[in-house]
């Protein structure tokens, strides 16, 4: 009987948090409009090296507007996104920069 009372109690608190949570921020539990973005414009890495250079610029844009958005989080979260931020902006400008040098004609 007790246990019965005790899994009841856990289910109603179990499905209170769940509607609480889609209630906040869209049904992302709380995550802000730029973290949609930012999963977006960092899923792209793994395929970066067959992106056109047009991608490249326009996903290199969307991590500077990103910055700005990140660098106005608490310390702890900015460090930690801004980090993986960079990586992913400067793996895009090096592979934009390697795919232009690759298309400038070798002076002889």
């Amino acid at each position: 009987m007790k246990r019965k009372v005790v899994t009841e109690c856990f289910l109603v608190m179990l499905m209170t948090a769940l509607l609480l949570c889609a209630s906040l921020s869209d049904g992302h539990c709380g995550d802000p409009q730029w973290r949609d973005e930012f999963d977006e414009t960092c899923a792209n890495t793994s395929a970066a090296m067959t992106l056109s250079l047009e991608d490249l610029q326009q996903l290199i844009v969307k991590c500077e507007r990103l910055q700005i958005a990140i660098e106005q989080l608490d310390e702890s979260a900015r460090k930690v996104f801004l980090k993986r931020l960079l990586m992913c902006k400067n793996l895009y400008q090096f592979v934009l920069d390697t795919k232009k040098s690759a298309q400038e004609p070798k002076a002889q």
